[in-house]
């Protein structure tokens, strides 16, 4: 059975981690297998945005497989090679060029929490809960979640969230910023899906160059990156959807 479970919505790629027996939990098939999900994502033009979720109500990802891992990793030289690999999944995920959206169903730990962070936008069910508990386990985080949650929330709540080792509940997780929406978890999949559709609904060359924007203005000074902003505007103004956008408008007004 396939550890990955890639499914389309409309203009959404749901890319589903199959594992709910080990609540979903992070493997060597998981690391083989996501990867060539997104890379189905992001070559088919039909995807505007992609949802990454676990299987079942219980759990999104609880981490890496701790047995797994136990029994194969031997050495310090071993972890790193392992974790060298799921932290370019992360940053493949954090550098997508179209919207990725993680669907927090359950529980979030660990290694979870530094995939979720990776992803540009959480949704969360209201029986999620999300926890950095790495220092609980005398390790740190090993995939690149703490770099990204510093970039989220900020570096002293990003210091708190990793040192407490605490387990938030969702709207707790939504006032810290670590979540942008919570939903009902009776309706938790559907609304998720919505989520991530009113990002693939807009222009996918202005959300592609926003997205790129962004990115980019993290490595520069103020004044660069809002001279990067005019450029983006600029090279965008006759597409034809902004063109379409102000036929629509002017003719409104009159």
């Amino acid at each position: 059975m396939s550890e990955i479970v890639y499914e389309t919505s409309n203009q959404v790629a749901v890319i589903r981690i199959n594992r709910p027996e080990a609540s979903n939990a992070v493997n060597s098939q998981v690391m083989a297998e996501l990867p060539e999900a997104l890379e189905r994502a992001a070559n088919d033009a039909s995807v505007r945005a992609v949802l990454i979720t676990g299987t079942g109500d219980r759990s999104f990802v609880a981490g890496g497989d701790l047995k797994e891992f136990h029994d194969t990793l031997h050495s310090a030289e071993d972890v790193y090679k392992k974790w060298s690999v799921m932290r370019q999944i992360l940053y493949r995920i954090a550098t997508f060029n179209k919207p990725v959206v993680a669907g927090l169903n359950g529980a979030v730990r660990g290694g979870g929490a530094e995939l979720a962070m990776a992803c540009h936008f959480r949704v969360a069910s209201s029986k999620a809960s999300i926890g950095f508990v790495q220092v609980k386990l005398g390790i740190s985080p090993g995939w690149g979640g703490a770099a990204l949650l510093a970039r989220t929330v900020g570096m002293q709540r990003a210091r708190w969230l990793l040192l407490s080792g605490q387990v938030l509940e969702a709207a707790e997780a939504e006032g810290l910023g670590l979540v942008d929406r919570v939903v009902s978890s009776l309706t938790f999949m559907p609304d998720a899906l919505q989520f991530a559709g009113e990002l693939a609904a807009n222009p996918p060359d202005a959300v592609q160059g926003i997205l790129e924007m962004m990115r980019t203005a993290e490595k520069l000074d103020l004044a660069a990156s809002m001279e990067l902003e005019s450029r983006l505007c600029a090279s965008l103004w006759n597409s034809e959807p902004h063109q379409a956008a102000i036929d629509r408008f002017l003719k409104k007004r009159k």
